[in-house]
């Protein structure tokens, strides 16, 4: 499975297109610069060479490359806003006419600009940074791995929290081209990045809750101040497109739903949008999570009813991309042979294995217990431990862990010796600490109930 071509840094946002066009004519004080001793009289003269040459030129202004290293220079050497923004914008020219390069010492000025306390300029030298190392098809493993993603990232999650819609949807464009590249997929899903890939899914989060629009603006980026996501469909694409990406990593497509419960949200967007390109994307980020990564991706699909999705949007949506009703009817093929046989212990099974316990009816039925209560001792108390795990699980919801209670006292209630099971994995412990230190009233009752049941069944016996 290859990655799709994808624009080495290329960013489409109306509000940043119109800022750079007044960037471009923004009158800057160079001959002041050059008075003060900012920049030599050289340098100065090489400029208005250039500026000529930018006017005049026609074509792809491949022939005006040689003053990139003027540029940098510039840029290292000057401290001004609107200075800085008009370099950054001729750079950004060049770097495209030229397929990338730059070096090591653009790298170093880019990263510089980040430290400035204006969007534009943070988020145009984003641009250049991803330019600089994807511009071109073919990149050393060692220089990828040489290119301070990180750095890049965290910048780029302060962004992702802006309650400026234009920040955020050009700070998601730019991580879209980063992700080109695998070793930056690699070193977003890492424990240092693990915030902002945090971040980007609360992006995709914000676009299913209510927006709350405000006035004023900040930064020289800022569009209409919101919280939230104005271009909803447009920014579910480009975040579900992000997970895409990354999805193409074995590693990462088999824990990306444990860690981000991925699956459930993209459901529930397939299910409301009305653009069939949202609708794609979500369908081929499934189909890489499930040839990929399979074992660890189907119990959540089942779980977060997207078997039941598939046949909705098969049945009542007519999609004009042959590839995507292709990969609707072969996805829903894929997951009818897990779900064809399935008892409701499977179903059981596969929920809990999925880390997103809710109150399935399974839960509430006696007669499911009594039916199954010996094979939660199979393979040395498998479904036990995992329940006890997930008590223990730091991401796991508040519904997760009152389901958990719940179960372990029905486990009790229907096995005399199940609680001396619980005290000897920990569970026990975990439960009683459940009652007092949980902030959601469901899980302090189920808590209780289960402590309740351990106790009643110890007095019995």
């Amino acid at each position: 499975m290859t990655v799709p071509d994808v624009p080495g840094a290329m960013v489409n946002n109306q509000f940043f297109e119109e800022f750079t066009d007044k960037v471009r004519v923004k009158p800057i004080p160079w001959e002041g610069y050059s008075r003060a001793g900012l920049i030599s009289s050289d340098e100065l003269r090489e400029l208005k060479e250039y500026q000529h040459l930018a006017h005049s030129t026609t074509g792809d202004g491949r022939g005006l490359t040689g003053y990139m290293g003027l540029l940098v220079r510039l840029t290292e050497k000057l401290s001004s806003i609107d200075a800085l923004q008009y370099l950054l914008v001729q750079i950004d020219d060049l770097l495209g006419d030229s397929c990338g390069g730059g070096g090591e010492e653009l790298q170093r000025c880019m990263f510089r600009c980040l430290e400035k306390k204006d969007d534009y300029l943070g988020l145009k030298a984003c641009k250049i940074l991803i330019g600089s190392i994807a511009g071109c098809s073919a990149l050393a493993v060692a220089e990828q791995r040489e290119f301070a993603y990180a750095r890049l990232f965290g910048y780029l999650e302060r962004c992702m929290r802006s309650e400026l819609t234009s920040v955020v949807d050009v700070a998601v464009q730019v991580m879209q081209s980063a992700l080109r590249a695998p070793y930056a997929r690699t070193v977003l899903f890492g424990e240092d990045c693990a915030p902002c890939l945090a971040q980007l899914v609360g992006v995709l989060r914000r676009t299913q809750q209510p927006l709350a629009h405000g006035a004023g603006s900040a930064g020289s980026a800022a569009g209409p101040r919101t919280r939230g996501v104005v271009a909803v469909p447009q920014t579910q694409y480009e975040v579900v497109f992000c997970l895409w990406l990354l999805s193409f990593e074995r590693p990462i497509a088999a824990a990306l739903d444990r860690r981000l419960d991925v699956i459930a949200l993209t459901a529930e967007i397939a299910r409301s949008t009305v653009k069939e390109k949202v609708v794609r994307i979500v369908v081929a980020l499934w189909v890489n999570l499930l040839r990929l990564a399979a074992p660890a991706n189907v119990p959540a699909m089942l779980v977060g009813r997207v078997p039941a999705c598939l046949a909705t949007l098969g049945a009542g949506r007519s999609f004009k991309d042959e590839d995507l009703r292709t990969d609707l009817k072969q996805l829903s093929e894929d997951l009818a042979e897990h779900t064809g046989v399935m008892t409701t212990w499977d179903e059981y099974l596969n929920e809990l294995a999925s880390g997103k316990l809710a109150w399935s009816p399974a839960h509430r039925s006696e007669q499911f217990w009594k039916l199954h209560i010996r094979r939660m001792d199979e393979n040395d108390h498998r479904v036990v431990r995992q329940l006890a795990d997930l008590l223990a699980e730091p991401t796991a919801s508040e519904t997760a862990l009152a389901v958990a209670c719940h179960d372990l006292s029905q486990y009790v209630r229907f096995n005399p010796d199940g609680k001396r099971l619980l005290a000897r994995i920990g569970a026990k412990a975990r439960v009683m600490a459940l009652m007092t230190t949980s902030k959601c009233p469901d899980v302090r009752y189920e808590a209780l109930l289960c402590v309740q049941q351990i106790m009643l069944n110890a007095w019995r016996n």
